[in-house]
């Protein structure tokens, strides 16, 4: 810590050669008793008066009260001692990267510089994370993927292939105040935190900006990572910065790289594979629960309870996102959200839920009786919707394209003559984001985790129908991750039967 004695603006708030003892002093506006010397004015000391110089040296005989000489210590130790400082280093924001150490997300972080190969970029973190109790708000997953971040809100990563530090990491400042309800962040310069988060620099945001200038006139280009939007949506925040950058470095170009992290997202590691496995497992033992468990006459309400409880029984800390109960003509309602209808015994109940492990997330649906038994109709409905699910699963491998799954699973709801109540699309990759990234128009490569997942909404007859799986795409086909959840009838109605 630096020293903070000797400073010639005594008075103003500061610690002069008597250290902390001068702000009490400063608070005395009347002179000493029996003092003829001058006032001591405008809350300022005169070192020339004999009575200001013995206060300044003896700072806690400037009471006899007990209480008023523990709070002049108090108020040295604060002032010494910052709380940031006090607590352990484990227990100081940023805590360090997860759910692996840093060498993982460094090695991610290498990949994408050799594909830029000049000019720069930013990454901005989530402007807040809040609220961190109930995790409503999650963190950009481009920043988390890169440095393993989940709670660093207001932050940036800034990337240069060509330049000195490759990488820098900008965090947001420390307030105090803010500080004591979400956590002490920790003081920079700081080679502890340098290591445990795996860069070589760490700075506050507010230099962001004219290390951005200094690339920028070096190299002329910036790199566009996304995200991708369209004209109904705010302008990315990233692309403002570039946008205000550029204006102030003649000749600056802002280079289109959207496909750049989505293709390197879209390839999961096997680290990765390994959370998407436990999330799916997680969640089928939720959907298993409220299988097991739903009777008609209870809410849907309920029914989630029971569905989001049994994730976190599992290991689960939250939703992969908002789960979906909706029973009768709510499960035609695509991101229902409700949950106030009474399940009636001769409703299908639609569950569209998946739980989140160490940041990864599933994505599953089922579609259920309420009493246990499909009726003639919702076996044929709930037929169709399966052999669609079947048709899609048996083309995917790796190198096929979405196209030619969408066809698959269209022609069987077509030729069945439900067309018109087939309203989305087939599927989406999944990871850190239940709508994960990757490009659609690529081929989907080898270790690609996608759901497929066809329905048929018909409000008019109270029945919605979803069948979605969570599917790690494999060189020759496909392995699913949530394959334990019954999706057969017959295996349905046992398992239900069983209760």
């Amino acid at each position: 810590m630096r020293d903070r004695g000797r400073d010639p603006a005594v008075g103003r708030g500061r610690i002069a050669s008597g250290g902390a003892h001068e702000l009490a002093v400063n608070h005395r506006t009347s002179p000493p008793r029996g003092s003829r010397g001058p006032h001591l004015r405008d809350r300022r000391v005169r070192r020339d008066h004999p009575q200001a110089r013995r206060r300044i040296d003896y700072p806690i005989r400037l009471t006899k009260n007990p209480m008023k000489k523990i709070a002049s210590l108090v108020l040295i130790a604060c002032v010494a001692f910052p709380f940031g400082r006090a607590w352990p280093a484990e227990r100081v924001v940023p805590f360090g990267t997860e759910p692996w150490g840093p060498e993982v997300f460094r090695d991610r972080r290498a990949k994408l510089l050799s594909q830029m190969k000049t000019g720069a970029a930013v990454v901005l973190s989530a402007p807040t994370t809040d609220n961190p109790l109930d995790g409503s708000v999650r963190q950009e997953a481009d920043f988390l993927y890169l440095t393993g971040l989940p709670q660093e809100a207001g932050a940036a990563l800034l990337l240069a292939p060509q330049a000195a530090d490759k990488e820098i990491l900008y965090l947001a400042p420390s307030v105090p105040e803010s500080d004591r309800w979400f956590g002490y962040r920790a003081f920079l310069p700081n080679r502890e935190l340098e290591g445990k988060l795996g860069f070589r620099r760490l700075r506050r945001m507010e230099t962001l900006g004219i290390t951005l200038s200094t690339y920028l006139h070096h190299w002329h280009e910036l790199h566009f990572l996304g995200p991708l939007v369209g004209y109904q949506s705010e302008v990315p925040r990233v692309l403002d910065i570039y946008k205000k950058t550029a204006e102030r470095i003649p000749g600056s170009q802002i280079k289109d790289d959207i496909d750049l992290l989505p293709r390197m997202r879209m390839v999961k590691e096997p680290r990765e594979l390994e959370k998407l496995t436990r999330a799916a497992d997680i969640t089928v033992a939720g959907h298993l629960e409220a299988m097991r468990r739903v009777r008609p006459g209870m809410r849907e309400g309920e029914l989630k309870h029971i569905l989001e409880d049994a994730f976190y029984k599992a290991g689960a800390k939250r939703t992969g996102y908002g789960s979906i109960v909706g029973a009768g003509p709510d499960g035609c309602v695509l991101h229902y959200f409700r949950d106030d209808r009474v399940i009636d015994s001769n409703d299908l109940v639609l569950i569209d839920a998946g739980a989140e492990f160490d940041y990864y997330v599933s994505d599953v649906t089922r579609t259920f009786p309420a009493n246990g038994k499909f009726s003639p109709e919702q076996r044929k409905l709930y037929d169709v919707v399966l052999r669609a699910q079947k048709a899609a699963l048996a083309k995917v491998r790796a190198g096929v394209k979405w196209e030619e799954l969408r066809e698959a699973a269209n022609k069987v709801i077509i030729d069945a003559g439900y067309y018109d109540y087939y309203i989305h699309n087939l599927g989406h990759f999944v990871g850190l984001q239940v709508h994960d990234a990757g490009n659609f128009d690529d081929p989907i490569p080898e270790n690609a985790v996608i759901t497929v997942e066809p329905g048929i909404y018909i409000p008019e007859r109270n029945i919605g129908i979803r069948i979605e799986d969570t599917i790690v795409v494999t060189k020759q086909g496909h392995h699913n991750l949530s394959g334990k959840l019954p999706r057969e009838i017959d295996e349905i109605e046992r398992w239900m039967a069983g209760r």
